[in-house]
């Protein structure tokens, strides 16, 4: 088996094309050996039929002349050895008379000596008043011969004698090689168009396949923008189509983690120079000045402050996207949203805010993991806090609505440019440039929403007005199953 594998073709459309070919022959074969054998088994039958009709044809037409020769009468007509050169002239064969003894009496071919036939089938058919043909070879002209014999009776119906009528069967077998000739031939053709349409499929499959391995490849050593053409058959072009998006996606994904990665590395980069240099500033100073030295640990502390957050988002957004198992409970998300007011009230009121809160008693349970729902409120409200001025209000609401849980964060603050809106849930992305770290914000509170909310089959919408405020609502619906779908 693996001698035969090593010689089969290794390219897929080769291997289609000789697959293809080798049924078709097989079954053509199949066919045309069969219908050939079944055409040629009825040629040779239909001419032993005809051969029984002759012979019973001439038995009937010598009985009287053979009677009357046998009573010492004369034939008044034509003799016998004209009547039987006549009929094998008509049958194109031999036709021999013999006597109730089978002892030949006249013989239409002249190297037939006297003598008593034996036995054969079919005189033993035509003696038994059945009929059947016998395929010999013929001692007197070496020739392989189809005979079939008739029986002549007298009118007291005892057998006067016998007719036998012979042909010879290379005609016949020339007339069947004829016909198989013909098969072989048309058998050819049919083959000839299996073959030329066979390569053309399989070039429409192969060459689509080639293409993608081809792209793939390239793919692979790093062009992330090749892509494919979309040929052949609607599987293939759908499979084109297909790669092509999978490809976009992993450019995509790609160029999102290349991003991320240096976004994280330049956040990361800022806080730790500022580290470097304040230590090297204490290690140089701060021995004889503690006013310096109180300022720089201040500023460091924020800074360390700032890494820990940052850190934790990382950590988390990795963990979300990445579908990390996190056990999800049933949750009433009232008791955690009051939860949440009573360790963020004195937060509020440093910053000179109102909350308000418009949250039920009870909400329907939602399966979900209390920890990244309370990661994803708390990012909001530090959100619309950080962005609210002196003075202005923060609201929490939740309410039951279509099937699942609705939490809106609004507040009053400066608002989001419209142009804005399509970016703020891109990675390390601020919308108020002039915001620095010093105030909190990572860039990665609401991606990181973003991603829990599609994480338990949610969404976040959001709206917004320069001057104005904005309102986050996030959609979480009850028995979502999970959904291991991070956002972009």
């Amino acid at each position: 088996m693996k001698r035969l594998l090593r010689w089969f073709p290794q390219s897929l459309s080769s291997r289609l094309l000789v697959t293809y070919v080798t049924l078709m022959a097989l079954g053509i074969g199949s066919v045309m050996a069969l219908t050939g054998q079944r055409i040629a088994s009825e040629n040779i039958q239909q001419t032993e039929h005809e051969l029984e009709l002759q012979a019973h044809i001439i038995a009937n037409a010598l009985r009287d002349p053979l009677q009357r020769t046998h009573e010492g009468e004369t034939t008044g007509g034509r003799s016998l050895d004209a009547l039987i050169a006549s009929y094998a002239t008509s049958i194109g064969g031999r036709v021999v008379l013999l006597d109730a003894q089978r002892n030949i009496v006249l013989s239409s071919d002249p190297r037939l000596p006297v003598h008593t036939e034996d036995n054969h089938p079919e005189f033993a058919a035509a003696s038994a008043g059945t009929e059947q043909y016998d395929i010999r070879m013929d001692e007197w002209s070496k020739q392989e011969r189809l005979f079939v014999a008739a029986p002549i009776f007298a009118e007291h119906s005892q057998p006067l004698g016998f007719v036998q009528v012979s042909v010879p069967t290379a005609p016949i077998y020339a007339e069947v090689w004829q016909l198989w000739l013909s098969l072989i031939g048309i058998a050819g053709i049919v083959l000839l168009i299996t073959v030329i349409a066979s390569a053309l499929l399989a070039r429409q499959i192969a060459i689509p396949v080639q293409s993608l391995t081809v792209t793939s490849e390239q793919i692979a050593a790093g062009r992330l923008d090749e892509r494919v053409t979309p040929a052949g058959p609607s599987e293939t072009r759908r499979l084109g189509i297909a790669f092509n998006r999978m490809a976009d996606r992993v450019q995509e994904m790609i160029g999102q983690q290349r991003a991320f990665v240096d976004n994280a590395a330049h956040e990361l980069r800022s806080p730790l120079t500022s580290l470097r240099l304040r230590l090297e500033m204490l290690q140089t100073h701060g021995q004889g000045d503690a006013e310096l030295t109180r300022r720089y640990l201040e500023q460091m502390e924020r800074e360390i402050g700032y890494l820990q957050r940052l850190t934790d988002h990382l950590l988390a957004l990795a963990t979300v996207e990445e579908g990390v198992d996190a056990p999800r409970v049933p949750l009433d998300l009232s008791h955690l949203l009051y939860e949440f007011v009573d360790h963020t009230s004195a937060v509020v009121q440093q910053a000179g805010l109102t909350l308000r809160v418009d949250v039920p008693d009870h909400l329907p349970r939602i399966v979900a993991n209390p920890e990244q729902i309370s990661m994803l409120i708390r990012n909001l409200v530090d959100n619309a806090i950080h962005y609210t001025h002196r003075g202005g209000t923060v609201t929490l609401a939740a309410r039951a609505a279509n099937g699942g849980i609705e939490i809106r964060v609004s507040d009053t603050g400066m608002g989001i440019p419209p142009e804005e809106l399509a970016h703020i849930f891109d990675r390390f992305y601020r919308v108020d440039r002039a915001r620095t770290r010093r105030q909190g914000g990572t860039g990665l509170g609401l991606s990181l929403v973003q991603s829990i909310a599609h994480a338990h089959g949610g969404r976040v919408e959001v709206d917004s007005r320069v001057n104005v405020g904005t309102t986050f609502t996030v959609y979480l619906p009850i028995g979502q199953r999970r959904e291991n779908t991070a956002a972009k």
